[in-house]
């Protein structure tokens, strides 16, 4: 094969990759931010909101017009759900409507009454209503990517289906896990591993750990984690995992995520891998029930490679909103290899649910 031959090329993906995450951690150049009047959002508030969420932002369920609703709001000073929710989202739903994006259809839209600044600045007065300082902001929750870790600490079920093209028998591997958020940073981890080859099919394993969010802004994350794979039916005796993962949004239409993992086999540490990852994803909308474009890169090598050569990859995917809120989403990618890798290339499916945005079968 001519890719083995082609070092010029490999080496200018290299530089490329390099390239594209020193740029995605530098976040470009600082972008202006329009200032809220908090004042003039706390007299939007009072006078449209407060009748229904309440003075403070939490409702009074004995309220004759909450009890006219039929449904309790969303209580504004819960610290976790004041911060895991983007501000872009709430000045979508105060504009266009509970259910535009597939929430209750008793919060109604206020396009026609209220000025864009009238949003902007109510939604920013809302965010003052609980400190959520010690708490990831929702704006943080970036596009779930393939293979690059995500920093955010999640309530989500994602399964990903992975199919591998090869010499001999095809492969396939099928991960299911489950991500519950832990306080006000953490989250657990539990995923089972199934992986099938020809005739042969096994639960490889079970891996088990834990995700905290270390360093957070409106702009930034960075998290660290560990995982234990716990054998099944697979040989071996396991291994830890370790990862940090960093998200940023670069601007208004580009996020960058950017992982670094790290496998330690119980039987002997040096015998692991260290795999590299980044994503870039273009978000051309505020709506979620959209199709967004990313390309991701990855790179892996052995803790025992003599000369350092790495196994790269090159992976370009879209992510579709399903549900009017996205909180349900499919992604679909094609990962090629750009070395020597003994496979031909994977096609994957990976579908997420965020279960602390709604149930299931909500706002399809």
């Amino acid at each position: 094969m001519e890719r083995e031959k082609d070092g010029t090329a490999l080496l200018s993906i290299r530089g490329l990759m390099i390239s594209c995450t020193i740029l995605g951690l530098s976040a470009f150049l600082p972008q202006s931010v329009a200032t809220a009047d908090i004042d003039s959002g706390r007299q939007t508030f009072e006078t449209t909101c407060a009748v229904c969420h309440g003075k403070g932002g939490s409702p009074d369920p004995n309220s004759p017009v909450v009890q006219g609703l039929g449904v309790v709001p969303a209580d504004l000073s819960d610290p976790l759900f004041n911060s895991r929710e983007p501000a872009t989202d709430w000045e979508m739903v105060v504009k266009y409507g509970g259910d535009a994006l597939g929430l209750a259809a008793q919060m109604p839209a206020h396009k026609d009454v209220l000025s864009d600044n009238q949003v902007y600045d109510v939604t920013a007065y809302i965010k003052t209503l609980v400190d959520t300082s010690e708490y990831p902001p929702g704006e943080m929750n970036l596009m779930l990517a393939i293979r690059t870790k995500k920093a955010f600490p999640e309530d989500e079920v994602v399964y990903q289906g992975r199919f591998t093209s090869q010499d001999g028998d095809d492969a396939y591997k099928n991960v299911l896990e489950f991500e519950k958020r832990v306080g006000k940073r953490g989250q657990a981890i539990l995923e089972f591993v199934h992986e099938a080859e020809g005739s042969f099919s096994e639960l490889a394993e079970i891996e088990i750990g834990y995700k905290q969010a270390l360093s957070f802004s409106q702009r930034h994350i960075l998290s660290a984690a560990a995982v234990v794979a716990i054998p099944v039916e697979a040989d071996g005796d396991g291994e830890l995992q370790m990862y940090l993962a960093y998200g940023r949004v670069i601007s208004p239409s580009w996020t960058f995520q950017g992982s670094s993992r790290f496998k330690f086999p119980f039987n002997d540490f040096s015998d692991g891998e260290v795999e590299l990852a980044g994503i870039f994803h273009y978000v051309h909308s505020p709506w979620p029930r959209r199709v967004f474009p990313a390309i991701e890169l990855t790179a892996t090598t052995p803790f025992d490679s003599n000369n350092g050569d790495f196994e790269w990859t090159v992976m370009p995917q879209i992510r579709i909103g399903l549900t009017r809120g996205g909180h349900v989403a499919l992604n679909l990618g094609v990962e090629f290899p750009l070395s020597s890798q003994a496979w031909d290339n994977r096609v994957y499916a990976t579908l997420l649910w965020d279960f602390a945005d709604g149930g299931f079968f909500q706002g399809w």
